[in-house]
């Protein structure tokens, strides 16, 4: 009996260096442009936005970056048009996001975003009853086609991507100079379906956890404190599946 103590203790030293799963898979890859990506990939995780900062130490959540823009005057989301149910903007702010993600249950959706106003108020109207979430941001890709973008200054940049078969992945360049038109087409090339912008510049702040290590996304990170809005790879509550398909494959 005296010994139990000892037993337990080096139980517990046992558990502690087992290797914890990790359920956030990074691949990397270079197009013919010789432009190199790092593709996270979820392992049945939820896919999901939301507006209060993610905690590091949650055991819940395995991948945070940003996802909308910022309003400089106010530090809150630009075109999040729906949170869960709740209608935050009743029309768009910013002419040139085109795109939009949709999550209402168990359906994640990028498209363009629909043509005239009452088309997208029955929209807003629908996904409001659905409980669901409405986020409008840049369209890259769309049915497999790279979206056509102007003369732009060069980010960073980052896209959530949906590839055949309905599964997602965050896609992330590794160079900071690359433009809107190269990143779209580098993305068809993956094999990338339909893709959504994602907020860069200094507003990049992410991370992933490899294990029990996080791995810090982003290359400025200078406006890390004024973002409002994230895209969130989070293991579903207990009981429950994962919210959207996630890719584990390609």
């Amino acid at each position: 009996m005296r010994t139990r103590p000892f037993l337990w203790l080096l139980l517990g030293l046992l558990t502690c260096c087992q290797p914890v799963a990790q359920q956030v898979r990074v691949e990397e890859r270079t197009t013919s442009s010789g432009q190199q990506y790092a593709l996270f990939y979820s392992q049945n995780l939820a896919i999901r936005v939301v507006t209060k900062r993610p905690m590091v130490a949650s055991d819940s959540c395995q991948l945070s970056v940003a996802a909308g823009y910022t309003d400089l005057a106010t530090d809150q989301p630009l075109d999040l048009l729906v949170q869960q149910g709740h209608v935050r903007q009743t029309k768009p702010t910013i002419s040139f996001l085109d795109g939009e993600l949709t999550s209402v249950g168990d359906t994640l959706t990028i498209t363009r975003l629909p043509a005239g106003e009452a088309a997208l108020r029955a929209q807003i109207a629908k996904v409001h009853r659905q409980g669901g979430t409405l986020l409008l941001q840049e369209l890259l890709v769309l049915d497999g086609k790279p979206q056509r973008f102007g003369p732009a200054n060069g980010f960073q940049r980052r896209a959530l991507a949906e590839f055949a078969g309905r599964r997602f992945a965050v896609v992330e360049s590794a160079a900071d100079n690359l433009p809107l038109s190269q990143f779209a087409e580098d993305l068809r090339e993956l094999g990338v379906k339909n893709a959504l912008y994602l907020d860069m510049g200094d507003w990049d702040e992410g991370w992933y956890k490899a294990g029990r290590q996080v791995v810090t996304l982003g290359l400025r990170r200078t406006q890390t404190a004024r973002q409002s809005n994230w895209l969130l790879f989070a293991r579903p509550a207990t009981g429950a599946r994962a919210t959207h398909p996630v890719l584990t494959k390609q």
